[in-house]
């Protein structure tokens, strides 16, 4: 830890000269080998120099406060051109690269070439970017690789394939250097400098007829006890209801009861929408992990099976309570905004898409109800990234002297309110009563093609 402070303490101008290794369009910023072999993540905020591998450059910046070398407001100068200057990647496999990575970096690997490969675990298309999953045993390695959502991918590059890639490893790093607090590494990922370095150097294995009938025997079989369990959950709710209703009765004041039963059964629906899709989710990730794990053997499938079954455990006790509301009890920071910054940090699929920004002196905030706005939160940025497909959302808080007011907006692809409230959108619903629990009051408007703007004012 002593070391790490040393090297933070080591800031102000930087002058180095060096090989460009890494360069791609869209990017704003390259990296370079010194003369003594680091390797440095350079950035001018005015924009990115001009620049390729090979290119000799000299480089004045100011060094960030950080473990890893990274220089930013840098001027750079090209001094001549010599490619047999780029060092060799390091040929690595994934698991040994997170030994050496976990479980607070390594900054000698931080922004170096590296060569592995890996078994293609899955593939989420973006608006500018195609993100893989490659993995070799329990390590997951993130791969971003310039495909823009509507390039045609490689036929054989699918879940299951085996793929060779060369890219420069970067990784998020926790640290806080006036507080001395250091945290695990997160989002370890290579960078292709072009598609041409992911390559699939084994095809996915054709599945045969007796496997895809026991994975979707496993599915049906699932999907039966969830319909059991949600039929158990609606006799309980009429079975409350109807308690209620015949306590309320015996003492004469009937709408008392209708209301206790309105709001416990808008309890459960809220409970249920918000804990019950994320283990839901969990459970049929396990399954794709299965069937990617088949063609290996049948013992690594029964194990990843194993799994989805203590997931649906877990979903069956998860009701008690929501995901987001186990926040009162979380490490998480006290200030709102931070603890918002955390929570993002936490949600991969959120990376590159939420923007969280503030304005105003912001005032403490009791935790129950700060975990309540994330609830609402994450209702809100969940529906534009799983239904609106939005590729930016903008998360505004402002504080005022009386109270908050927070926004989400959206560039996705929107929808039809009214229809959505006839349906009893449940995400919708729960977004409105857990307002109106803080006492505020919420707008959400939207038209198909024009993404979503929800607004909410809190006072405190």
């Amino acid at each position: 830890m002593t070391s790490l402070l040393i090297a933070a303490a080591i800031t102000g101008m930087t002058n180095l000269t060096g090989v460009v290794t890494f360069e791609r369009e869209g990017l704003a910023f390259f990296f370079i080998d010194d003369s003594a072999g680091v390797h440095w993540r350079v950035q001018d905020t005015k924009g990115k120099p001009t620049v390729k591998p090979g290119d000799l450059v000299s480089v004045t910046g100011e060094r960030e406060m950080t473990s890893k070398h990274r220089v930013a407001d840098a001027t750079v100068e090209v001094t001549g051109h010599d490619e047999a200057a780029i060092p060799p990647p390091l040929a690595i496999g994934i698991s040994e690269l997170f030994e050496r990575l976990l479980p607070f970096g390594n900054t000698e690997l931080y922004g170096g070439m590296v060569e592995t490969e890996g078994l293609l675990r899955d593939i989420n298309r973006r608006q500018t970017t195609t993100q893989l999953l490659v993995g070799e045993g329990d390590a997951n390695l993130q791969v971003e690789i310039p495909w823009a959502l509507e390039d045609a991918l490689p036929a054989d590059l699918v879940q299951g394939a085996t793929v060779k890639v060369r890219g420069i490893l970067t990784y998020t790093s926790i640290e806080n250097y006036e507080e001395g607090l250091f945290g695990r590494i997160e989002n370890i990922e290579l960078i292709p400098p072009s598609p041409e370095s992911v390559q699939v150097v084994r095809r996915a294995p054709f599945f045969t007829a007796e496997r895809l009938l026991f994975v979707l025997a496993w599915v049906c079989a699932l999907l039966g006890a969830l319909s059991i369990w949600t039929l158990t959950l609606r006799r309980m709710v009429s079975k409350r209801s109807a308690e209620l209703a015949e306590s309320i009765r015996q003492r004469e004041t009937a709408k008392i009861e209708a209301d206790a039963a309105r709001r416990e059964r808008l309890r459960l629906a809220a409970d249920l929408h918000d804990g019950f899709q994320q283990y839901l989710a969990g459970a049929t990730f396990r399954l794709k992990a299965a069937m990617n794990y088949l063609p290996e053997g049948a013992d690594a499938c029964r194990a990843q099976l194993e799994k989805v079954n203590e997931a649906l455990k877990h979903t069956q006790s998860g009701l008690r309570s929501t995901l987001w509301a186990m926040n009162e009890e979380s490490e998480g920071p006290e200030s709102l905004i931070e603890l918002m910054h955390f929570v993002s940090r936490r949600l991969p699929h959120w990376e590159g898409i939420v923007e969280i920004t503030s304005e105003g002196e912001e005032r403490k905030i009791a935790h129950n109800f700060a975990g309540t706005i994330l609830l609402i939160l994450q209702e809100a940025v969940g529906n534009a990234i799983n239904h609106g497909h939005a590729a930016h959302v903008k998360v505004k808080v402002a504080f005022g002297e009386k109270g908050l007011a927070m926004s989400v907006s959206d560039d996705g692809s929107g929808f039809d309110t009214a229809a959505m409230r006839r349906e009893g959108h449940y995400g919708l619903a729960s977004m409105e009563r857990r307002t109106g629990e803080l006492g505020g009051k919420i707008s959400i408007t939207s038209e198909p093609g024009k993404g979503t703007n929800v607004r909410l004012s809190l006072p405190l």
